[in-house]
């Protein structure tokens, strides 16, 4: 359906429930933003990365890891600013201190006292404390 009142960059999506649009916003984010490269800075270096390529990432004692499907990238960003800086439907805050890219789960498993733990392309386990799996399954479509 064409809408003449529409903007020239405005697209309006109409779906039954929040799940369906969520995951509709996801697919179209994955195939925008998520080609975009970002730059991290190490230690040693600035590292130029694409944004599909990150897995997930960690805070621990101030320190942020940024796990890609090639390398782990240490940095001392904190998680705030570079869930900013990643700008998309795709990554999700799962916990205090981490987060994940919903592209590269290859699994979700119950954990205790109703946490989930996802597995990702990468192998690595990432914990999804229960405040943030409805937001995971909203996502997910599950």
């Amino acid at each position: 359906m064409i809408d003449e009142q529409l903007n020239d960059d405005e697209v309006k999506i109409h779906t039954k429930t929040a799940t369906t649009g969520a995951r509709i916003l996801s697919y179209i984010d994955h195939f925008t933003t998520d080609k975009e490269n970002l730059i991290i800075r190490s230690e040693e270096e600035f590292l130029m990365i694409q944004k599909s390529d990150v897995i997930c990432a960690e805070v621990r004692d101030k320190t942020l890891t940024v796990y890609t499907k090639t390398d782990r990238i240490v940095t001392s960003k904190s998680l705030s600013a570079f869930m900013e800086e990643m700008k998309s439907e795709t990554f999700l805050k799962v916990s205090k201190a981490e987060m994940l890219n919903t592209q590269m789960i290859d699994r979700v498993e119950p954990s205790f006292s109703g946490n989930l733990i996802a597995r990702m392309k990468n192998g690595r386990k990432v914990s999804i404390s229960r405040r943030y799996v409805s937001k995971l399954k909203e996502r997910l479509g599950i």
